[in-house]
């Protein structure tokens, strides 16, 4: 790479590093010359196993995306081609990427870059999911005053025949009071989705909400699990709900634990967070673009769920666990939503990883 980049009088490596999306410059010869760490992630190989790559090991030269190279070498000009579905010759998963390629000045190389569109397309999900979402807002509001109601006496009647009660009745009396109390927390649980809270936010650093989750979950359901953690240190403070996003990190991390226990792995979960340049995003339900360059993640190495499930995993009532409810993952995305932020789970490898793209504080 020295050699062949001779002329740019630049530190070519340090600036790769500096772009945040998946790129690659390749030679006349097809060769892989120079990456970046994101495409690292992309490819699933390390930088030193993918510079002695040829581009066609990975893509044919039949292959739609050697085609975008062959126009861009031909007409000396860039080429860019958006929502082409690449399939990931590592690891075979299918990702829906924009692409474009340039070529250098005065030399016979190009410029690959990929940027992945699942991002865009789940946060827009989310945001359609609006409608739904305040369908199930208007039902709880409705069912929690027609219900608590009645609950409430169900309940204190109860209480009132525990005094003469035997001990067998006790015991049914005590499964009609915690009935009714499990009744109404699941109540409680909906009204998260209301929106006529406004959420009172101050400016936070995530780091320090993460060193102190992890604090919690340490001493109590993660004890036997390894933390990893990578963080960049030089992010600036979100603005946002301490209490809530605490709840957030909390249930991702509890779900991370529950998966791993399941597996029967030794638990790792990898607490990353990192600088995303030029994420902007268009929300379906206005005009309003969001620029969401920081990024914090959850990965586990807990095996995973169901492909089906993964696309539809921030709906209500959606769950992988045989007894749960399929609420916290929606509470989540609502809190994560109420931020002005936008929340995606994505398969790796080994597991889970969950990221949360925030906004900068003004």
């Amino acid at each position: 790479m020295e050699t062949k980049l001779k002329k740019i009088d630049i530190d070519v490596d340090g600036l790769l590093r500096t772009i945040k999306y998946p790129l690659m410059i390749i030679d006349e010869y097809d060769s892989i010359i120079a990456s970046n760490d994101d495409a690292e992630m992309f490819f699933g190989l390390s930088r030193n196993i993918l510079n002695k790559y040829k581009f066609t090991t990975l893509y044919p030269n039949t292959s739609s995306m050697y085609y975008l190279i062959q126009q861009s070498r031909d007409k000396k000009t860039t080429i860019r081609e958006y929502s082409l579905i690449l399939n990931n010759p590592i690891n075979q998963k299918e990702r829906e990427v924009d692409i474009q390629v340039s070529p250098f000045e005065d030399s016979n190389l190009l410029l690959l870059i990929f940027i992945e569109r699942g991002i865009a397309k789940k946060f827009n999900k989310q945001y359609m999911q609006a409608g739904s979402t305040k369908s199930l807002v208007e039902m709880s509001s409705i069912l929690a005053h027609e219900i608590k109601n009645p609950l409430s006496g169900i309940k204190g009647a109860a209480q009132l025949l525990l005094d003469g009660a035997n001990d067998e009745n006790k015991s049914l009396i005590n499964i009609i009071c915690d009935e009714t109390d499990r009744i109404n927390n699941l109540i409680n649980s909906m009204e998260v989705f209301s929106d006529n809270t406004q959420i009172k936010k101050e400016k936070l650093n995530m780091h320090t909400i993460f060193n102190h989750v992890r604090l919690i979950a340490e001493n109590g359901f993660a004890k036997n699990i390894n933390f990893i953690e990578r963080f960049d240190p030089s992010l600036p403070d979100i603005k946002g709900n301490k209490d809530l996003l605490i709840q957030v990190l909390l249930n991702l991390i509890k779900n991370s634990c529950d998966a791993i226990k399941d597996n029967q792995n030794i638990g790792e979960i990898i607490l990353s967070s990192s600088f995303l340049s030029s994420v902007r995003i268009s929300l379906p339900t206005s005009n309003k673009r969001l620029e969401l360059p920081l990024c914090f993640s959850i990965e586990d190495n807990g095996g995973g769920i169901d492909k089906d499930l993964i696309d539809n995993i921030f709906d209500p009532f959606i769950t992988s666990k045989k007894d749960g409810k399929g609420l916290g993952l929606p509470i989540v995305a609502k809190i994560i939503q109420d931020h002005d932020g936008v929340i995606e789970c994505e398969q790796t490898n080994k597991g889970i990883k969950m990221s949360i793209l925030f906004p900068m504080s003004n």
